[in-house]
């Protein structure tokens, strides 16, 4: 890890080495500040070009400052809270007679009941995986659901709706017409699943972030920008 000082400021920085020709800058919550570069290129130079970057590496590292972190792992135990369509609901963990896991909200908490099978090291990995099961069938309904009333505002109806994990896009739009939705906008209030879900339709008649696209989708969602600013916030507490 190299560091260079600016200002008052210290910037710590990784160098990635590879035979490209063009020096890239990277700045992440999660992984900080890389820099991409030739194999060739002088240290010094690199940190020559980093001080000169390090107005704009400053200005997006401020902005990770209100970004909240990711909760710690949940252990699925009674009283622990699970995210859904905006609220966190309380978990209430009972056994059950029959093997495996089921869940379902039920009056205002996240019952989970747990078969006499599912014992010691593999109780938590049972429990996660019936709950991405149910998040996941209930993003794919409340997706498909947005999009039928929304669709027919934009006048465009998608080839095909996908809700599946993505690491990095909340929804992508592909040349063929077809919609991805991350699952974990289940977790998210719905009226910041309605702008995902207009901003992925609206791309089926405006391909780029053209002024087109934007005027469209702030004339169907006025508040996007909110609803931006909710999901880079608070989108890493969206998980199980």
């Amino acid at each position: 890890m190299e560091v260079i000082q600016y200002g008052n400021s210290s910037i710590n920085y990784e160098i990635i080495r590879s035979n490209r020709k063009t020096v890239g800058l990277e700045v992440s919550l999660a992984e900080g500040v890389k820099v991409r570069a030739p194999k060739r290129l002088k240290q010094e130079r690199i940190a020559e070009l980093v001080k000169q970057k390090a107005p704009w590496i400053l200005k997006q590292k401020n902005k990770f400052a209100d970004v909240k972190p990711a909760p710690t792992p949940k252990e699925f135990m009674n009283g622990e809270k699970l995210p859904y369509l905006g609220r966190r609901y309380r978990i209430k963990v009972e056994k059950a007679t029959q093997e495996g896991v089921s869940v379902k909200l039920y009056q205002g908490k996240f019952y989970i009941e747990v078969g006499p099978d599912i014992v010691g090291t593999n109780r938590r990995e049972a429990i996660r995986a019936e709950l991405l099961k149910w998040y996941r069938h209930h993003a794919e309904d409340k997706i498909k659901e947005r999009i039928k009333k929304y669709q027919h505002k934009i006048g465009q109806e998608p080839n095909s709706i996908k809700v599946k994990k993505q690491k990095k896009r909340w929804g992508s739009c592909s040349n063929l017409g077809n919609l991805n939705f991350n699952w974990r906008l289940i977790m998210a209030p719905m009226s910041v699943i309605d702008y995902i879900v207009v901003h992925e339709l609206v791309h089926l008649k405006h391909p780029n972030h053209s002024k087109d696209f934007w005027q469209m989708v702030e004339a169907i969602v006025p508040n996007y920008r909110e609803k931006e600013e909710w999901l880079r916030v608070n989108g890493k507490r969206l998980v199980v």
